[in-house]
């Protein structure tokens, strides 16, 4: 995800969704820093801002993790 970070910014500024489907181990966790370091890289945010943009994909159902252990 960080190598295509652009990418995956383009894809979410296009209204895009993401699904993370795996084991509650580590890879939830590793998936939302990278997201985290994309948007606040690419849309120049804060770390901060960026987690609260997070955030708000999740509440409107763009950003959506299923975890199992």
């Amino acid at each position: 995800m960080r190598k295509q970070s652009q990418t995956v910014w383009d894809f979410l500024l296009k209204g895009a969704c993401i699904s993370v489907a795996s084991s509650a181990t580590k890879m939830p966790s590793d998936v939302m820093s990278a997201m985290v370091e994309i948007i606040s890289e690419e849309a120049g945010f804060s770390r901060e801002t960026a987690v609260l943009q997070l955030r708000r994909l999740e509440k409107v159902g763009r950003y959506h993790v299923e975890a199992w252990s």
